[in-house]
């Protein structure tokens, strides 16, 4: 008995060592970015640990944010019109999202959680989402390049 309650104590330890150590990390959905883009999120690449949560924040009304490619495994969210979204990224690799609403004007992002697995089918997602584009298609190919 003894054994089971000091193991079921370390496990609930290291839990709360994990969750203690988790970031949350702001990305902001924007009319127009502090470069003068428009249709942007801010930062649209950030690079995370395991477990860390991103908060999409509807900063300017108007936009969502929905994962378009993602690690094997993984949770895809959609997150619905002018309201922020909290999502925990709790598989490594390289996640692709957008605005589904901005898409055409290149209003998508990168998140990579530690090590990018999945860089070279995140790479052949990423010229499917750009097809079509009317404006930003290369955004998505400098942020996929700050992946190291």
């Amino acid at each position: 008995m003894r054994k089971i309650i000091s193991g079921l104590a370390l496990s609930s330890a290291m839990m709360l060592t994990v969750s203690a150590n988790a970031a949350e990390h702001i990305i902001k959905m924007l009319d127009i970015g502090e470069d003068g883009n428009i249709m942007v999120f801010e930062p649209a690449f950030v690079k995370v640990n395991k477990g860390d949560t991103i908060k999409f924040v509807s900063t300017d009304i108007g936009h969502n944010n929905s994962s378009r490619h993602i690690p094997e495994g993984a949770k895809h969210w959609t997150g619905e019109d002018g309201q922020d979204i909290t999502v925990t990224v709790d598989k490594e690799g390289v996640y692709l999202y957008e605005c589904n609403l901005h898409k055409l004007l290149g209003m998508v992002g990168v998140i990579q959680v530690g090590e990018a697995k999945n860089l070279t089918e995140a790479n052949a997602a990423a010229k499917k989402l750009t097809a079509g584009m009317a404006m930003g298609a290369d955004r998505i190919n400098d942020y996929l390049s700050k992946i190291k």
